[in-house]
């Protein structure tokens, strides 16, 4: 019999739009995620905050921190008279927090490249004190990524400029990303600019909702493959084999998250959907106190802060 065997549908198919460069060459460099150069994180030198976190990794990613390597830590930071740390405290398996009293301090360790070199860690501080991104709609396909930050013009420092792509699987199995009019900017500061102008067009800034983590390796949400140190579980049968190798039909997916008729990375999922709408709130949550301060976290655009100003002090809200 001389017919062509069908290519077996893969359960993870269509699932979710995927946010990475075109495969093919010249989109690869028109659409790579655009960073300027020579940026590093600091903590501005005007914070409101009261405490200033560094996070330390081994340059080795997979690399745990032992008791060992805490007590090595304690003992170079006596050595090379390191000021203003408050207390150290372990993140998690790979990462260490040193809290400092000063933003100063914080940005002077991030530099001291021979204690780095000494225990072989590396330095950052989180993104979430010191940047914030938005997403802009509309945005010309035919515009790099490059082309998109020499364009833009905003009120506030552009460090990143990235276009969302949508994976498309092709006739034969191949597969391929076409370029969306969705693009990711962010900014060095810890609010929204309200817009910004691309080659003298305006542009709403809104927030940027961050993708819900799942591991591909356990399935379970909060962390990636990466760094995943558990068994690995079938995203179709749930038993711990990879779902390449599975059996099972598709139609009689469970979910290893919730115990639904699905596998276990589909968007259909309702721990999944709870999850994103965490997400979503995360993003968009304030505080009182956090209306009047322009440093504050989480972010919102100017918009909302002075819509809920004017809510709170009982004025007639503006028109949008």
């Amino acid at each position: 019999m001389g017919g062509s065997k069908k290519r077996k549908k893969d359960p993870h198919d269509g699932e979710s739009p995927v946010d990475t460069s075109s495969d093919t060459e010249d989109n690869m460099e028109k659409y790579q995620v655009f960073k300027v150069s020579g940026y590093s994180r600091k903590y501005p030198e005007n914070s409101p905050k009261s405490e200033f976190i560094v996070f330390l990794a081994h340059k080795d990613e997979k690399q745990l921190f032992t008791d060992k390597d805490r007590l090595a830590i304690s003992h170079s930071i006596r050595k090379h008279c390191i000021n203003g740390i408050l207390h150290l405290k372990p993140i998690n398996k790979y990462k260490i927090g040193i809290t400092f009293d000063l933003s100063n301090n914080a940005n002077v360790f991030i530099q001291n490249k021979k204690f780095m070199d000494e225990l072989g860690l590396k330095a950052s501080i989180p993104a979430i004190d010191t940047e914030v991104t938005g997403v802009l709609n509309s945005v010309p396909i035919d515009l790099s990524n490059k082309r998109i930050f020499s364009l833009i013009g905003s009120s506030r420092n552009v460090i990143q400029v990235r276009r969302f792509m949508r994976r498309v699987r092709n006739e034969g199995g191949s597969v391929s990303y076409q370029p969306t009019q969705t693009v990711a900017v962010t900014f060095a500061s810890t609010e929204l600019p309200q817009y910004v102008y691309l080659d003298s067009w305006r542009h709403e800034v809104s927030v940027y909702v961050p993708p819900v983590k799942q591991c591909l390796h356990c399935l379970k949400f909060g962390h990636i493959a990466k760094y995943c140190k558990n068994a690995e579980v079938c995203s179709v049968c749930t038993q711990n084999h990879n779902f390449k190798n599975c059996t099972e039909d598709p139609k009689n997916a469970k979910c290893n998250n919730c115990g639904g008729n699905h596998i276990a990375i589909s968007n259909t999922c309702p721990q999944k959907k709870l999850k994103i709408e965490e997400n979503k709130i995360r993003s968009k949550a304030t505080k009182f106190s956090d209306l009047f301060n322009e440093n504050s976290f989480p972010q919102l655009t100017m918009r909302n802060i002075e819509t809920q100003v004017q809510n709170l002090t009982k004025s007639e809200p503006r028109l949008r």
